[in-house]
């Protein structure tokens, strides 16, 4: 299976504290690629890094796609909405994609149905709790399945039934051919998930 990211001798500093230290690693392509470890591994940083949201003090991270003809969505552990309802969140991230006005509602619905998350279309977003955040926010990067999806701690705040939905949504992502990178140590989500992990400690992968 081919490389989608090849990531060689990859540090990252922030002021004068190593955060990354000399990391070398591939992500597969059309794969679950989970970065795990203890709290301050680095584990958002290097998710960060391979996004692109941040630039490395040093190494490279190889791209082997053309950005031009693939999505790509980050959704963050603490996503950050407009003060409006979740329809028109969704309808605003719609926009931002070029997706033909026509065909909103139905992309809508056909989602929300899947997400199980009628009852929540007209509600104003910020009287949603944590977990409904969770699950609107990746609600929303699914309007247009993406290419590669990067996921920082995404059951957050979320009961069994909702780790469990988020599970079966992954791997339907899998399934299509998209590459999920993803931060978690939530083991309920993870023996559901077929994936490769990376073990991180003070700024290194352990397992590599």
């Amino acid at each position: 299976m081919k490389n989608i990211y090849s990531i060689n001798n990859l540090s990252y500093r922030l002021d004068s504290n190593e955060i990354i230290t000399n990391i070398s690693c591939d992500i597969k392509r059309g794969c679950i690629s989970v970065i795990k470890g203890p709290n301050g591994a680095g584990k958002t940083t290097l998710l960060k890094l391979v996004f692109g949201l941040i630039q490395p003090s040093s190494g490279k991270i190889i791209r082997n796609f053309d950005q031009n003809n693939i999505e790509i969505a980050y959704i963050f552990q603490n996503p950050i909405f407009l003060n409006r309802t979740v329809r028109e969140n969704l309808r605003h991230a719609l926009y931002c994609k070029d997706i033909c006005k026509s065909k909103w509602n139905s992309i809508i619905e056909k989602k929300v149905n899947e997400f199980i998350l009628n009852d929540f279309l007209d509600i104003d977003i910020r009287l949603l709790s944590g977990g409904e955040l969770q699950l609107v926010s990746l609600l929303r990067s699914s309007l247009v399945t993406p290419n590669i999806l990067f996921y920082d701690e995404p059951t957050n705040n979320l009961d069994t039934k909702n780790v469990k939905l988020i599970s079966n949504i992954l791997n339907k992502y899998l399934k299509e051919g998209s590459t999920i990178i993803m931060v978690s140590h939530d083991e309920l989500l993870l023996k559901n998930l077929n994936h490769q992990e990376l073990i991180m400690e003070k700024g290194r992968i352990l397992n590599v």
